[in-house]
């Protein structure tokens, strides 16, 4: 038995591990920075924009391919899930599937609970420009995820969801409220102006 040639064997396969790792962890950076600007465009309502960026991102998540099993990587798929996810929301169209988007389950799930607070946005945004159809549409649609978000119970070691649940649930309950209110300022601005006639 040889150590040294062991060693040397070792050697070349974990650092064939490391320059793969290093180069993963530049790609997700990327991914990352390109999946926030399209949420970015998405919420200044350029969706041709937020589309390109998406796309550009998608192609890094497959270009990482076999990489793809790194831990580190469980942040980059979290933030490309919840820009895909809010882009179809707000577009109305159907969600993109995990396997759609190339990624985890997990990270799927936990893109899917942030997704919750840039509804919230949206709706905020929704009612100060007084659209109250697409607020009740997509308050609809928040309480729709956050109940569904609540049916996934598995450890954390599996699915670290829970504090993402929490929020989920805080922040339908705030929105529910913020709602209700403009809701009521609307109609009493209404009775007030049919008054005035």
């Amino acid at each position: 038995m040889d150590p040294s040639g062991i060693i040397g064997t070792l050697k070349e396969g974990l650092d064939r591990k490391d320059r793969a790792r290093e180069a993963a962890y530049a790609k997700g950076r990327e991914i990352r920075r390109t999946s926030t600007r399209a949420i970015r465009e998405i919420h200044k309502g350029d969706f041709a924009a937020a589309e390109e960026l998406l796309q550009e991102a998608r192609r890094g998540v497959q270009a990482l391919g076999a990489n793809s099993t790194f831990p580190f990587l469980q942040e980059t798929y979290q933030e490309y899930a919840e820009a895909a996810i809010t882009y179809a929301l707000l577009q109305r169209l159907d969600l993109p599937t995990p396997e759609e988007l190339s990624i985890p389950a997990e990270a799927y799930a936990l893109g899917l609970g942030d997704s919750i607070g840039e509804l919230r946005r949206h709706i905020l945004g929704a009612i100060r420009r007084e659209e109250l159809e697409a607020v009740e549409y997509y308050l609809d649609l928040m309480d729709e995820i956050t109940h569904g978000l609540m049916t996934l119970d598995y450890p954390s070691a599996l699915l670290p969801i829970k504090r993402k649940q929490d929020v989920a649930r805080v922040l339908l309950e705030r929105t529910q409220g913020d709602v209700t209110m403009a809701l009521k300022q609307t109609r009493l601005e209404r009775r007030l102006a049919a008054l005035e006639k």
